[in-house]
């Protein structure tokens, strides 16, 4: 069981976050773009622009709840690999495109636009199981203290996988209820925290 952790994973941390409030920070550049008349009020402004305002808030929140999930799985990190970092950069990777399809649904939802973002969502929760299964398969890598938790990740990631394949089909019927779909997100969460809270106190079996 790893005590100390290893001076490159601070730095994998750190860059990982940095990378996240580049990105998160990206959102708001296409509301800096908005124009207005002269003699526009606050209120013409946000609803000439509402759907502007709503990508920005949609996107800042989910890329606020997945470093709050990405954070939370790398804090039991003792060392690292080659295999980790690649998963990594990938899931960083998707996190930098998000303001892209951000910016597209902001001025439209039709024309595939809703169904890339939906995409872009739902790779980056694949992503983020493919490095939550990874770091349980090598237990050699964290402080061997947080199997309830990886166990939590795993069951919460694929909640979010099945919510987000489920919007995405929708996506492709009606854009504007893809979005809406999104929704189902809240539910699987809670659904996904109930069942890893039974786990957590249930002792492991005996051989």
């Amino acid at each position: 069981m790893a005590s100390e952790r290893d001076p490159g994973v601070e730095r994998i941390i750190a860059f990982s976050d940095g990378v996240v409030a580049i990105a998160i920070t990206l959102l708001i550049l296409p509301l800096t773009e908005i124009d207005r008349a002269e003699d526009a009020t606050l209120g013409d402004v946000i609803t000439d622009n509402q759907t502007a305002l709503f990508a920005f808030a949609l996107s800042f929140a989910v890329i606020a709840n997945y470093w709050t999930i990405h954070h939370s799985i790398l804090q039991p990190l003792r060392g690292h690999d080659r295999r980790l970092i690649q998963l990594n950069l990938l899931w960083l990777a998707l996190i930098v495109f998000l303001p892209f399809p951000t910016a597209l649904i902001a001025d439209g939802l039709d024309g595939g636009f809703a169904t890339l973002y939906i995409g872009a969502l739902l790779a980056v929760s694949i992503l983020g199981l493919l490095l939550v299964t990874y770091l349980a398969h090598h237990p050699e890598l964290t402080d061997g203290e947080a199997t309830a938790e990886s166990r939590g990740h795993l069951t919460a990631s694929w909640f979010s996988i099945a919510a987000l394949v489920v919007a995405l089909v929708i996506s492709f019927f009606s854009a504007a209820a893809g979005i809406w779909a999104l929704l189902l997100l809240i539910p699987s969460q809670m659904v996904a925290g109930r069942l890893s809270n039974k786990t957590v106190g249930v002792p492991p079996s005996q051989p």
